[in-house]
């Protein structure tokens, strides 16, 4: 892969703050009236005459395209209840590099349909799996056949979309059939909510209602499985916490490229903010104004009180738990008060990451580094093949790679996957903020599927996996942690930040020594390690990783083998290097010139995306075993007699 500079994680926390992301609710008004809702206005309301107009909307938008604005999210409410949606929508997504629209789907017609093919992401939510339970929840008869209507008005345009499944007590009896019916309508659905928060107003009916909605805490974990983040790494961080003298929402706001507007040009910095304390109006303010001054002041402008210090911000559970001080207030009218609820499901919580890990986790080590596997499916002895288990270890260190699996494909269908840095199948790489992303593509460029799906974070050190399906996963016996034809394309990008490197070379343990054998493949590395047998410790016969430690560079054996199954976590000080030449002599040249042994050594290091940073880091671990471990040119036919040469070796 060829070489590719990107902005770095510290680059970016040094970039201009810019409004990158706007999120929009329409209108607060709805057609429906679920249960759990707490938004939502009859659709007579008075306050609806307050909303923005199409000129109003029109004139942030293009504000915001100048700041810097390219993704905007439109909800509401339900969006489509406004008559003039039609216009807002063409308008701002004309004006936008995508967009995502959260409706209920029921005011959906052939011609919001076809303005639906525009490339973003279309939410859909889903109440109930039949007409009764759908039509219960949200307290509009018909609405089940209005959605079905909406939905086929959707497949018939080609438009993509995904399904919103929303969970509660109404309708959890229904739960698999509706996901079941989702998986049916599109190959993308999601859970909406897996719980839910109180009312915007704070009116107490309103609360009673999505209080009685509720899942217990068991069932909320049951749909929303512990550390399973969306789509990439954004937001899977570990909890907000505040300091003494410090705003609750500094935090929260550092370093953020979004805001929020509601239906009456109210700005803040998220959407589940409805403290007025929090929003400024944009009618009396320019967007510009009130994102470069307004809005920063906000860090501090809400100091955690000592309910705060004496519960979440102490609490051993805080990391589990799912509370957040804009949610305190909708429960509370407090942004520091605790949420009962939230703790028993930080409770709950933590005993199912617990049972969870015991089934659904593997550790192993290789090279003095923990790789962690996680999937959504058991982790079972047949999963991966035998020679694993000489690598395994109880648990896993922070000082590692993890990877996590899971078994469909998410929808990119208006997901901005940053810039494509390279293409060539079976890939297709993107540079997105804090991560990469791998698209697995097919050699046909007339073929667009996409085959597999990989996030990682910068430095290649934690990985989710989007799998097709779980058919392969399911047969067992595989070759790689990654269900891939091997796991380099991890280990090769991340051990020279780790201090190490992936290299084709066979390897042993010789006289306490570790010996390397570098070549490509049908070099004989193989056929090396044959002739050793007996009189060496076999390590592996294709992939090994040299790593720089406090008393010099060792080798380590790891699980890629080649045509020879023997493999062993062990390890030795690095003793010597040596080039195949296969001959029909057998003998050993020392190379004396640097430039000679790099200009051999450089081709061995296994390459996976190369950008600078990686290639100065393996340049400066090649220059180090150059300068410090002897180098040999070795000479070798079939008859085994190089190995008498090997015992010959000074130490």
């Amino acid at each position: 892969m060829p070489m590719s500079r990107f902005v770095s994680r510290k680059q970016v926390a040094r970039l201009p703050r810019l409004p990158l992301k706007g999120s929009i609710d329409l209108t607060y008004g709805c057609n429906n009236d679920c249960r759990h809702c707490w938004l939502r206005l009859a659709p007579g309301s008075a306050e609806r005459k307050r909303e923005l107009t199409f000129e109003e909307i029109r004139g942030i938008v293009d504000e915001a395209r100048t700041m810097g604005c390219r993704e905007w999210f439109i909800s509401g409410g339900e969006p489509m209840i406004r008559p003039d949606f039609a216009e807002i929508f063409a308008y701002v997504t004309e004006h936008a590099a995508t967009y995502t629209l959260n409706t209920n789907g029921t005011l959906i017609t052939p011609r919001i349909a076809r303005l639906m093919k525009r490339k973003g992401t279309k939410l859909v939510a889903l109440y109930g799996a039949t007409a009764h339970v759908h039509d219960d929840v949200t307290r509009t008869p018909g609405s089940f056949e209005a959605l079905k209507r909406g939905i086929v008005y959707l497949r018939e345009e080609g438009v993509g979309f995904t399904v919103q499944v929303v969970p509660m007590k109404t309708n959890f009896h229904e739960h698999e059939a509706m996901v079941r019916l989702a998986e049916s309508w599109s190959p993308s659905w999601r859970i909406g909510a897996s719980w839910l928060y109180l009312s915007a107003d704070g009116d107490p009916v309103k609360n009673r209602e999505i209080r009685e909605e509720r899942l217990a805490p068991r069932d909320v974990l049951k749909i929303d499985s512990p550390g399973v983040p969306a789509f990439g790494f954004e937001g899977a961080g570990a909890a907000c916490r505040a300091a003494a003298g410090q705003g609750l929402y500094v935090e929260c706001l550092a370093g953020r490229r979004d805001f929020h507007i509601d239906p009456y040009g109210g700005l803040s910095f998220c959407g589940f903010v409805k403290d007025p304390e929090l929003r400024l109006a944009l009618r009396r303010t320019s967007l510009r104004e009130a994102w470069d001054k307004w809005l920063p002041a906000l860090a501090a402008k809400v100091k955690p009180a000592k309910t705060y210090f004496d519960n979440c911000g102490a609490c051993d559970l805080r990391d589990d738990c799912r509370w957040c001080p804009v949610y305190a207030y909708l429960e509370h009218r407090d942004h520091s008060a605790k949420i009962g609820y939230l703790c028993e499901i930080a409770r709950e919580e933590k005993a199912v990451k617990s049972e969870w890990a015991r089934s659904h986790r593997r550790s192993y080590k290789v090279a003095g580094l923990t790789v962690s596997v996680e999937a959504d499916l058991p982790i079972t002895d047949s999963t991966f093949q035998p020679k694993f288990e000489l690598f395994r270890v109880p648990s896993a260190n922070e000082n590692g790679i993890s990877i996590r699996h899971h078994f469909s494909l998410p929808n990119l269908d208006g997901e901005d996957l940053g810039q494509e840095i390279y293409r060539r199948p079976p890939w297709a790489i993107y540079r997105k903020g804090g991560t990469w992303i791998y698209l697995g593509i097919y050699p046909d460029p007339e073929d667009r599927r996409i085959h597999r799906v990989i996030v990682f974070n910068d430095d290649h050190t934690r990985a989710r996996i989007f799998n097709p399906s779980a058919v392969l996963f399911l047969q067992g016996g595989l070759d790689s942690l990654m269900l891939l034809s091997s796991d380099q394309i991890a280990l090769a990008r991340a051990l020279p930040f780790l201090g190490g490197a992936f290299v084709h070379a066979a390897g042993v343990i010789f006289k306490g020594r570790g010996l390397l054998f570098a070549g490509a493949s049908e070099a004989g590395k193989s056929t090396i390690v044959k002739m050793l047998r007996g009189r060496a410790q076999i390590l592996c016969d294709d992939r090994m990783i040299i790593r720089e430690e406090a008393g010099g560079f060792r080798v380590y054996g790891t699980w890629s083998h080649g045509e020879i199954p023997e493999v062993s976590p062990d390890a030795a000080p690095f003793g010597a290097l040596f080039f195949l030449r296969q001959s029909k002599e057998n003998r050993l040249e020392r190379i004396r010139d640097p430039k000679a042994v790099l200009k051999d050594l450089l081709p061995r290091f296994v390459r996976p995306l190369v950008t600078a940073d990686w290639w100065e880091r393996v340049l400066s671990l090649a220059g180090d075993i150059v300068s410090g471990i002897p180098a040999y040119n070795m000479y070798f036919d079939k008859s085994g007699g190089i190995v008498d040469a090997l015992e010959e070796l000074p130490k």
